[in-house]
């Protein structure tokens, strides 16, 4: 059992400050989760491993089994009109490096939206074939403001197991 502190995001941020506004810049490790999360003007205050509808402080999943990646309270995303645009990529390697599934952008089509409901940026990983049991896989889950320069990027590591 993981103990609370090492369940405590590690935070380091650093900032430039430019005359025309902020340009805000950090990373994030989750040392329950295993998520690093690097960002340019698009800060998330929370990142979660969620599967079964139960936060996971663990990197194992069943093969066939889903998971989300959830960034809470978003900040930074530039609105027009009280709408907001972002995009979403998943890329999935395999130990060798092999890319396994590259997606350039999950949410194209259907991309703008209330700038409330962008508070929460969610990337929902379904495993199986190709993927195989015993194995791991390197995730990066990246979302950019398509109005602004602003990019939250979401990197981690996922053991697929056998029916436990």
């Amino acid at each position: 059992m993981l103990t609370k502190k090492l369940m405590i995001p590690v935070l380091v941020i650093s900032g430039l400050l430019s005359c025309k506004g902020g340009f805000r810049t950090g990373t994030k490790k989750d040392l329950g989760n295993g998520i690093i999360t690097t960002w340019t003007n698009i800060e998330p205050q929370e990142v979660l491993r969620v599967m079964n509808n139960e936060v996971v402080s663990h990197n194992q999943v069943v093969l066939g089994e889903s998971f989300a990646v959830i960034n809470r309270g978003v900040e930074g995303l530039i609105t027009k009109d009280g709408k907001v645009s972002v995009g979403c990529s998943l890329v999935i390697t395999d130990s060798s490096g092999k890319t396994m599934l590259s997606e350039p952008d999950l949410f194209k089509g259907n991309d703008v939206w209330d700038e409330e409901k962008a508070r929460e940026l969610k990337c929902t990983i379904n495993t199986g074939k190709p993927m195989d049991w015993e194995q791991e896989y390197k995730i990066v889950v990246t979302f950019w403001d398509k109005y602004g320069k602003g990019k939250l990027e979401n990197r981690l590591t996922t053991h697929i197991q056998d029916i436990p």
